[in-house]
């Protein structure tokens, strides 16, 4: 379950439209200390979510995620479908992702980078935990 998630995650990610074409490790990183807080991370990950929640219901369907996908990166493709992502972290298992269940899910992102458990992630952590989590797929 956990690396399903993670993979969901990590497939939601290329939706943040303020990230989109960056340096996503530089735009969640809020303050400029070269490291993402927890905050920080969860503060990028409710972006994420909103920026999915196209008639800002609450809830990320299928059609929503996948269309905030295309529309952000010009593509569709992705390593799973919308609804193999909503699935793996849809807890109520109602086929909606709701904001609660995103947020669950990027938490346990953030723990599994934070290598060293301190609350933060460098650069090189967070580099690494993105390169683990496509190498699952």
């Amino acid at each position: 379950m956990m690396k399903k998630t993670l993979l969901v995650l990590l497939g939601c990610a290329c939706v943040l439209p303020a990230f989109a074409a960056t340096d996503l490790f530089a735009k969640t990183d809020a303050n400029h200390d070269k490291r993402i807080s927890a905050a920080e991370h969860a503060a990028a990950s409710r972006a994420m979510f909103q920026a999915m929640d196209a008639n800002k219901d609450g809830k990320v369907t299928a059609d929503e995620m996948t269309a905030a996908q295309g529309k952000i990166t010009g593509s569709k493709r992705s390593p799973m479908r919308s609804e193999e992502k909503i699935r793996a972290i849809d807890s109520n298992k109602d086929g909606v992702l709701s904001a609660e269940e995103h947020a669950a899910g990027s938490e346990a992102m953030f723990a599994m980078m934070d290598r060293n458990k301190d609350g933060k992630l460098t650069r090189g952590e967070y580099s690494a935990g993105h390169a683990k989590l496509l190498a699952k797929k």
